[in-house]
């Protein structure tokens, strides 16, 4: 858990005026400090510690770069496990107005649990959106309309298959860590708008939007707070053509700061309609849409612990070290560090909303725990192709999340 904040005094100076001022600046700001609500530790970890773990708990590395194909330029974070051998891969996609640092602790989760995590943001226009023309002048709707269109995702899509092939040639290049990444092991997860384009990838049909052409098999696919509306194909025919392995995340609470999905039940409509088989849906009491980012809540505490050693905390620069913690037991639980959203905001959020003031910070970070749980489960069953870790999705997570949460499959 973060240490209480401390005012820094500059040091001493000619002149025992500024000194003076200084001093009760920093005691006037000390007394309109407004104190910092803290999870439930306990609890959190006592809900954690009951869930899904693997015996796998690695130390991980995150690096940055960026990459500069054609006319595009891709601003990629890749985190790594400390382990020898192939990897497999989760390629995750950001919300509107996020970049390469979003949903952190998902992906310091399923890093700790041995896959590689290569995260990107498709369209620098979508990390931008939030200093467009339309949000600077408060025009959401239009801004909406624009970002959800299918000429958007047509852009979005192409930009995807352009960084996923470079990923490849990179890989075949011998580029190291690339080098170690399994191809036939591959899953793509996605918050808001990540999601919304997770499920083209994983065979949503939109008009007038091409089906993707990717240069490697994608196994599951996760959609954090998924997209979906009236308008346009119905959904019987929107959904028909995803066949894989989807898990679909979302809440009562789902809506979004846009105004794009006005009732959290249509974000259900996904999983009601798709083919059967291999399919579950989550559903978690409480939690609004920004609780889904992973972008770094009161969970991302280092007093949280795994039931063998606390979570990775976050490190600045431009790698972050191995932890060195070990996690044991199967069908246990356990959670991973976090970070913060690029920007101070959370994820799919307008400027100057917030929408998790209703929830309380235990609350959050059960939840929280919960995803990470499920997730990495989902992955584990899936993508490792783990009989136990599919075992535990389809007979245990019910009983572990009780009121937090349902999970259903199909």
């Amino acid at each position: 858990m973060n240490s209480p904040s401390k005012i820094l005094l500059p040091p001493a100076v000619s002149g025992t005026r500024f000194g003076a001022a200084t001093l009760a600046l920093a005691f006037l700001a000390g007394c309109s400090a407004t104190p910092v609500q803290k999870p439930d530790i306990a609890k959190v970890n006592q809900f954690a510690g009951s869930g899904y773990q693997t015996d796998d708990h690695f130390g991980i590395a995150t690096t940055y770069a960026n990459w500069i194909t054609g006319f595009r330029d891709f601003d990629i974070s890749l985190t790594i496990p400390a382990k020898p051998g192939p990897l497999p891969l989760v390629i995750y996609l950001p919300a509107l107005g996020e970049t390469r640092s979003a949903g952190e602790i998902w992906r310091t989760a399923w890093a700790q649990s041995g896959y590689a995590v290569l995260s990107l943001q498709p369209l620098v226009t979508d990390a931008r959106v939030w200093s467009s023309e339309q949000a600077r002048s408060g025009d959401f709707a239009l801004l909406a309309r624009e970002r959800y269109s299918p000429k958007a995702m047509t852009e979005r899509i192409e930009a995807l298959q352009t960084a996923m092939a470079e990923l490849k040639r990179r890989h075949t290049g011998s580029q190291s860590p690339l080098d170690r990444i399994d191809f036939s092991r591959v899953a793509v997860a996605g918050y808001d708008m990540g999601a919304y384009t997770a499920m083209v990838v994983a065979g949503e049909s939109i008009r007038g939007v091409p089906e993707p052409v990717l240069p490697f098999p994608i196994r599951a696919v996760i959609a954090l707070s998924p997209y979906s509306d009236f308008s346009g194909t119905p959904f019987g025919e929107r959904y028909a053509g995803i066949h894989g392995p989807v898990l679909s995340i979302t809440s009562e609470n789902d809506t979004d700061a846009l105004g794009v999905v006005t009732s959290p039940s249509i974000r259900k409509a996904p999983f009601e309609t798709m083919p059967g088989g291999s399919k579950y849906l989550l559903t978690l009491s409480g939690i609004p849409h920004s609780g889904m980012s992973g972008g770094g809540s009161v969970a991302a505490s280092s007093e949280v612990d795994h039931p063998r050693g606390k979570t990775g905390g976050s490190q600045g620069g431009d790698s972050r070290a191995p932890d060195g913690a070990s996690r044991g037991g199967r069908r246990k639980g356990g959670m991973g560090g976090g970070g913060s959203v690029d920007g101070g905001r959370m994820a799919g959020e307008r400027p100057g909303m917030s929408s998790t003031a209703r929830i309380s910070p235990t609350s959050l970070a059960i939840s929280e725990a919960a995803i990470q749980g499920v997730t990495t489960a989902f992955l584990d069953a899936y993508v490792k192709q783990d009989s136990i870790a599919r075992e535990w999705l389809d007979k245990d997570a019910s009983r572990w999340l009780r009121d937090r949460g349902e999970i259903k499959r199909k």
